[in-house]
């Protein structure tokens, strides 16, 4: 029952009948056979057959037609149910639209809500905005009190600017002054050092010719003692024979005579000096006085710190690597006379 199965249907039935346990349908339709089953007890068989029988009367109960009553108490029905209908439409419109009232009115309601928050928050903006433009006002204030301080401070700026300025001019020309007076003071120490120069070449040409003099002065002495021994050796021996005629010679036979004379020496007297090596005991003015020295010192280096090492020459170099090597004039003569005299002939021969 809670499954039926649909074989065909009640209308092609025709007949329904059951012979003890089977049971036989026959349809309205004469060349289809019969559908035929077994029940398993003969009151099954009755029971199918008194329930198909109701079934029937049902079927065709509900298929015949009317009778006037029945029509009428159906029209009367269906008047009474359209009437129910109307009044039920109307009471659901009457309902819908009183939803559609309320529905509005909570809109309304909802709207007004709406409408004072926004008018509170409009309050509150306002509020905020009078605030806002107060605190603007306020700093717009001290905007302008800063732009004021601002305009004291860049005014007092410029004054000490333009005092900079002229201290910078002051402290230009000072410095320019001290350059200027630090060449002077280079020429001068130039100058000075060329004087020092001259003065010790002056130096050593007096103690040069002092010394030439001074082998003249023996020589002269030499001479002297050698013309009196002369004289005394002339007066002590007889008188000569008249000496024969002197002519004098011709250019010819002098370049004769020099020609025949193929062989000349000379001898180099050094009697009577006493220091042959004075040179080397020479001191300078600058080993003498150490405040000339210190002074010398001072000045090479401030030189130095101006010079400009790409203007260099060869004898610069040259010079620079003599005193850095500690090499002096005195030094070479020195250097000169160490070792015998061999070994000096071996090393000149040698260059």
């Amino acid at each position: 029952r809670l499954t039926p199965k649909i074989g065909f249907p009640w209308s092609e039935i025709r007949n329904i009948s059951f012979n003890d346990k089977k049971f036989v349908i026959k349809p309205i339709d004469k060349k289809a056979p019969d559908f035929v089953f077994y029940a398993p007890r003969l009151r099954i068989n009755k029971r199918i057959l008194a329930l198909c029988m109701g079934n029937h009367e049902l079927y065709m109960r509900r298929r015949k037609p009317d009778t006037i009553e029945v029509q009428q108490m159906k029209a009367q029905a269906r008047e009474e149910k359209h009437q129910k209908q109307l009044e039920r439409a109307q009471l659901e419109n009457e309902k819908k639209k009183r939803e559609i009232a309320e529905k509005e009115k909570e809109r309304i309601e909802r709207e007004k809500e709406e409408l004072m928050e926004r008018l509170r928050q409009i309050e509150e903006q306002t509020m905020k905005a009078q605030k806002e433009l107060e605190e603007q006002t306020r700093r717009a204030l001290e905007l302008d009190q800063e732009r004021k301080r601002a305009k004291e401070e860049a005014e007092r700026l410029e004054k000490e600017r333009r005092a900079a300025e002229v201290a910078k001019a002051a402290l230009a020309k000072q410095a320019a002054d001290q350059m200027k007076n630090q060449e002077q003071l280079a020429a001068e120490i130039a100058e000075f050092t060329a004087k020092i120069a001259l003065l010790e070449e002056a130096k050593k040409k007096k103690e040069e010719e002092a010394s030439e003099w001074q082998h003249k002065a023996f020589a002269a002495q030499e001479d002297l003692e050698k013309t009196k021994e002369e004289l005394k050796s002339v007066m002590s021996a007889p008188p000569p024979p008249p000496p024969p005629p002197v002519i004098p010679p011709t250019e010819n036979e002098h370049d004769e005579h020099d020609e025949n004379n193929a062989e000349a020496s000379a001898e180099l007297s050094s009697d009577g000096v006493m220091n042959h090596r004075s040179e080397e005991e020479r001191v300078t003015e600058t080993q003498k006085n150490e405040r000339v020295k210190k002074q010398l010192q001072a000045l090479s280096s401030e030189l130095a710190q101006a010079r400009d090492e790409t203007k260099k020459t060869q004898n610069d170099v040259l010079h620079a690597e003599n005193v850095k090597a500690g090499r002096d004039k005195y030094k070479t003569l020195r250097q000169i006379r160490q070792g015998n005299t061999k070994q000096r002939i071996d090393e000149f021969e040698a260059m």
